[in-house]
């Protein structure tokens, strides 16, 4: 094969593994929900550990509130934040306070998490600053990448445009979290 075709098929092939960024045109615009709830279930995997919790997250513009649970429904921890910061409580009563929500649910969880960008990812709905990678048929992201984060939408709630997402796949590295969201409450 000649230098020049050689050099143009090894070009080729480099691009094809690279993944693309979607054009932002082809991404639905759809606002932030200042007020969303919803219920479900948490996996967390992080390397060798592991942890599988209920989750019910309201969620407003200036609180936010979730509730842990174990596999039998018993509460494990309700963690508060507002802009006054971060409280936690456990179930034996023990509590706790930080600065943001993220430094207690790693400390609840073990993995350090942008919660911040959480509304935002759980509601399909990226930054301008996420890499927006796949969409579907509905322009709806299938997965993009966020802050070092690639998250992946496995399904959503039903077929219409505006359906909020069901299950996501959340990772960095050996960091794992599963959300299967059972119900929302827009």
């Amino acid at each position: 094969m000649k230098p020049v075709l050689l050099a143009i098929a090894v070009a080729c092939l480099a691009g094809c593994a690279t993944p693309a960024v979607v054009p932002a045109p082809a991404l639905r615009a759809l606002l932030p929900l200042e007020r969303f709830g919803l219920e479900g279930r948490l996996q967390v995997r992080d390397g060798e550990r592991s942890a599988a919790v209920g989750v019910d997250w309201q969620h407003g513009p200036a609180r936010d509130e979730w509730l842990f649970t174990g596999p039998l429904g018993q509460g494990l921890a309700r963690i508060e934040a507002d802009v006054a910061g971060a409280r936690m409580q456990l179930a034996d009563g023990r509590r706790s306070e930080a600065a943001s929500a993220g430094e207690l649910a790693e400390a609840l969880l073990g993995v350090s998490a942008p919660f911040d960008a959480l509304p935002r990812w759980v509601t399909a709905r990226p930054s301008a600053t996420a890499q927006v990678r796949q969409l579907d048929a509905l322009g709806r992201p299938l997965q993009l990448v966020d802050q070092g984060w690639t998250i992946d939408y496995l399904e959503y709630a039903g077929e219409a445009p505006d359906s909020p997402p069901r299950k996501i796949d959340v990772q960095r590295g050996d960091t794992r979290l599963r959300l299967i969201v059972d119900s929302w409450n827009p």
